[in-house]
């Protein structure tokens, strides 16, 4: 059977971005699948609309497999990384994984870049091809009837969630809140820091819409008006299988040791339940070395699913 890798352009070839959403919109298994227009987002800019490319493997005119460079703009220069890299389960085994990935070596390369990151729940296949693992994470489900019932906040702080983009007067509060993202463990995992404007929070809050995501975000506020902490909770318009996503959690560092961490987390989950009655389990994931996180996490009621593992190789 011949094999050809061809580039992908999402409109000008809608069959084969099917195709590749066949082969790859799973690839978080058993955890949530990517629904059509979430996958289109993931590989074709991300949430943080960087540059990429996408490569696939066609063979008889149908899409076996790809993979998809996502090349940082604004900070990680030298940093190429593999957001996708599937084959579809018939075709494994036959060399189209590594193919794809000697594709990729070659663009990074080619786009100046010194090393290959791929976050994978892979074992094998990157080990052997010579890639070392940087950072490990556990990734934990709530259900529906796990979660935990009501708690009163710390006093002095208050709490309020909004769904959707963050209003135009509350964009500044969320600059230091997103930079607080920072702090959290990345283990040998050598990334650098992500500094928030107002302008880069809109362009990301702005790829909610066209992907089909409802966002709750609660914010802790202190008795002076300061935002100490946030966290948020996407949920797919197109999502067949009861499933949301907890993504960012913070707080402030002079805010920290005061349990909002919980509490926050604690109203956004329960005021997305309370909304979204087709909704059954929430997916997060954390690095194993965040026990404080873990430990706030296990408290809510998440439950261990798996690990997976981001890998790093020198281009």
């Amino acid at each position: 059977m011949t094999i050809d890798v061809v580039p992908l352009d999402f409109d000008a070839s809608p069959d084969l971005a099917a195709g590749y959403h066949r082969v790859a919109g799973g690839l978080h298994a058993p955890g949530p699948p990517l629904s059509p227009r979430l996958f289109r987002l993931w590989v074709e800019r991300g949430w943080r609309s960087v540059p990429s490319e996408t490569h696939l493997a066609v063979a008889g005119g149908e899409v076996i497999g790809g993979v998809t460079l996502h090349l940082f703009d604004r900070d990680r220069l030298g940093d190429a990384l593999i957001r996708v890299l599937e084959v579809a389960p018939g075709h494994r085994g036959r060399g189209v994984g590594s193919a794809l990935l000697g594709v990729a070596r070659e663009r990074a390369r080619a786009h100046g870049r010194s090393k290959l990151v791929v976050e994978a729940k892979d074992d094998g296949f990157l080990a052997r091809h010579g890639f070392r693992s940087v950072y490990t994470e556990a990734r934990r489900v709530l259900h529906r009837s796990r979660q935990a019932g009501d708690s009163p906040g710390p006093s002095g702080y208050t709490f309020e969630t909004t769904v959707g983009p963050t209003p135009p007067g509350r964009l500044a509060e969320m600059v230091p809140l997103l930079d607080a993202m920072n702090d959290a463990p990345t283990d040998d995992h050598e990334v650098d820091a992500e500094r928030w404007t107002t302008g880069l929070i809109r362009v990301y809050e702005d790829t909610w819409a066209p992907a089909g995501q409802t966002v709750y975000t609660t914010v802790a506020r202190a008795a002076d008006g300061e935002a100490a902490a946030f966290t948020r909770v996407f949920v797919d318009a197109d999502e067949p299988e009861g499933w949301a996503r907890q993504t960012d959690t913070a707080v402030l560092k002079r805010h920290r040791g005061r349990n909002l961490g919980f509490h926050v987390k604690l109203r956004n989950t329960a005021r997305m339940f309370a909304a979204e009655p087709g909704v059954e389990r929430v997916i997060t994931w954390n690095a194993v070395s965040n026990r404080h996180m873990i430990a706030i996490n296990e408290r809510l009621g998440y439950e261990f699913l798996d690990v997976w593992r981001i890998w790093e190789l020198r281009a």
